[in-house]
């Protein structure tokens, strides 16, 4: 468990990790493997900016250091490690592209689907090659829309799009690892009915969107992907090419050698809180809040 730390220690552009107290929270949880429901940035020293049921918004950050009521735990990660610091003009980028975000609504109805996917990337008993190829594969079926984000997208989205020099500065890097599975939470379904009414009756997206044209669908369909150094297919065969490295007879290293696989250019919209807190990009500054 990380060690306690006081609200003195956190800075802007932190990141904090939620545990939730709700039922959705618990399948969030659950689908990432990881002990983590929501995730949110610290803007600056008063402020977090969030991406919640209502849109992407700012609220206080003394406020949510000692929310209990919503939260169990709050860890907070910083970019560069527990002892980095951000200078004054990434920190500027950060908080220019959190200012883009907000207001941008929630994908609450596609929340399902999103949690389907991620569930199924990590909960298959695979190797972490073969958890990779599936995770690249899931990736290309689900579409991102830049104009509705979940929690874990907007803290991704505001550090790899940040308009650094050079570009791509802050972009995370996320990893493919295996991890202890998390077995599946006693759900409450009432309670979990009711909270999902209630998020969707604070919605501003709370109408259905229109029926699909002739040729068109939802949710689940191919996306564009956005290049990484120009070349996103040249980068997973780099890392196919790693894997077979990886796993190759070797006089210098032993055959159960393990290595994390990096996801060469993830899509956004089904990066999760976990998979912020396995990536090597942050360093944990330790827990803002513990309740029981």
């Amino acid at each position: 468990m990380p060690d306690p730390i006081e609200l003195s220690a956190v800075r802007p552009g932190d990141v904090l990790l939620h545990m939730g107290r709700g039922e959705i929270s618990k399948l969030i949880a659950w689908a990432s493997d990881s002990g983590y429901s929501h995730s949110a940035l610290v803007f600056d020293v008063q402020t977090v900016a969030e991406a919640v049921s209502v849109g992407v918004r700012k609220t206080g950050l003394a406020d949510r250091a000692v929310d209990s009521t919503d939260f169990s735990v709050i860890d907070v990660l910083r970019f560069g490690g527990r002892n980095a610091n951000l200078d004054p003009a990434a920190l500027s980028a950060l908080q220019a592209k959190v200012d883009g975000f907000i207001g941008a609504p929630y994908p609450l109805d596609e929340l399902f689907e999103l949690g389907v996917v991620c569930a199924l990337r990590s909960k298959l008993d695979w190797p972490e090659p073969a958890k990779w190829l599936l995770r690249v594969a899931l990736d290309h079926v689900i579409q991102t829309d830049p104009g509705r984000m979940v929690c874990s997208e907007f803290v991704y989205r505001s550090f790899a799009e940040a308009a650094t020099v050079p570009a791509g500065r802050l972009r995370p890097q996320i990893e493919v690892v295996d991890q202890p599975p998390v077995p599946f939470p006693h759900i409450d379904w009432l309670a979990l009915l009711k909270e999902y009414e209630e998020a969707r009756h604070h919605s501003p997206n709370r109408a259905l969107p229109p029926a699909p044209t002739a040729g068109e669908g939802r949710g689940l369909q191919t996306r564009t992907m956005a290049p990484a150094a120009g070349k996103p297919d040249a980068d997973v065969a780099v890392q196919a090419e790693r894997i077979r490295h990886l796993r190759a007879p070797s006089a210098t290293r032993a055959l159960t050698s393990r290595a994390a696989i990096e996801d060469p250019w993830p899509n956004p919209a089904t990066v999760t809180p976990g998979d912020l807190a396995n990536s090597p990009s942050f360093g944990c500054v330790g827990r803002l809040l513990q309740s029981a």
